[in-house]
């Protein structure tokens, strides 16, 4: 194949991906809201108004509206332009490093699904399970599809990756649907797939510090406001002789805030040690009333006798998009980085 013939296909190949980073764009909005991403029309969510064509051309359509919508112009999030080009780099890469090959096939279901998890992941905190299912079935089908790696080696990468993300699920550091991903990731990836783990923990690591100090005033906030709410909720139980915990014991009231409902987990409280029952239903809905523009954290309230000795708050991270720039880079040229690494032992 000439270059002038490998540049145009190249060119198509962003051409495609920009196209389908458009669906996925509709993928990411509506299935977690339970809506057809195949029969509803597209249409602005703030005029209703039906999208022709032109409105919705990949990339360019965002910019040549400078950001707004042609009919009411309202705001449209950059977002749209950015998934739409990041799918359409991820493709043209893809044929950069495969050429039309089963190879490039794989990576344009594997990057489209990436580009969607991390999507949702962004917007709900969540992996959705038929993501990291359909990772799963890249890899399974892997297994007779290319030979360079035996079977048995992409198990044992699997179980390595489950023990691992497992003791970090465990110990609160990750999500099940971290975990989930990962297995999935390595199935298809085998020893691989602790290139992409590197990437993802040191990118989601950088990103979780630069994230701590910026929300560490806001997280101050939040957890003075939920020390007051939880300080006139005891208080009261003191007052009426029941729902406290007992002189010379301890226990902690554990909740979590999402999509700005507070939900607490009621189940980890040590009842043994409370004066009567607390009334759970009062302090759920004080924090349900005072917290509604806080979208996702977790929280603790330390109790010690009659006081509440202290009360932490943080807000949640997702970790998602970096395990999925992890798996794609792992993907493309994981292969380069393993060598690399061998080598550095000869």
């Amino acid at each position: 194949m000439g270059l002038t013939t490998h540049i145009i296909c190249a060119v198509f190949a962003f051409i495609f991906g920009s196209v389908i980073g458009s669906f996925l764009n509709v993928v990411i909005l509506r299935t977690p809201l339970k809506q057809s991403i195949v029969t509803e029309p597209s249409h602005c969510f703030s005029c209703g108004h039906r999208l022709a064509w032109y409105d919705m051309f990949p990339i360019f359509s965002w910019i040549f509206l400078r950001g707004r919508c042609r009919y009411c112009k309202s705001k449209i999030s950059p977002r749209y332009m950015i998934i739409e080009a990041i799918t359409a780099v991820a493709f043209c890469l893809a044929y950069l490093r495969f050429g039309f090959s089963v190879k490039l096939a794989y990576s344009f279901v594997l990057f489209a699904v990436l580009v969607v998890l991390s999507g949702i992941d962004i917007d709900h905190f969540e992996i959705p399970y038929w993501c990291s299912i359909t990772i799963a079935v890249l890899g399974v089908s892997a297994f007779f599809v290319f030979k360079e790696a035996l079977w048995y080696e992409r198990l044992i990468a699997a179980g390595i990756v489950i023990v691992l993300f497992g003791i970090l699920v465990f110990i609160g550091g990750m999500g099940g649907g971290d975990l989930q991903l990962m297995a999935g990731a390595s199935l298809l990836l085998e020893f691989r797939v602790f290139a992409a783990l590197l990437i993802g923990i040191v990118l989601g690591a950088v990103y979780g510090v630069v994230k701590k100090f910026r929300d560490k005033k806001y997280e101050k906030a939040i957890t003075d406001k939920i020390r007051e709410i939880a300080g006139k909720w005891y208080e009261n139980q003191l007052d009426h002789g029941s729902g406290f915990v007992r002189e010379g014991h301890d226990d902690i009231i554990v909740g979590g805030i999402s999509e700005g409902e507070p939900d607490i987990e009621w189940e980890f409280l040590d009842e043994k040690v409370w004066q009567g029952l607390p009334d759970k239903a009062a302090l759920s809905q004080a924090l349900r009333e005072n917290l509604k523009d806080e979208r996702e954290g977790g929280f603790k309230i330390y109790l010690e006798g009659e006081d509440i000795k202290k009360v932490k708050y943080s807000r949640r991270m997702v970790f998602g998009p970096f395990l999925a720039i992890g798996i794609a880079a792992a993907w493309l040229v994981g292969d380069y980085m393993i060598g690399w690494y061998m080598g550095l032992f000869h």
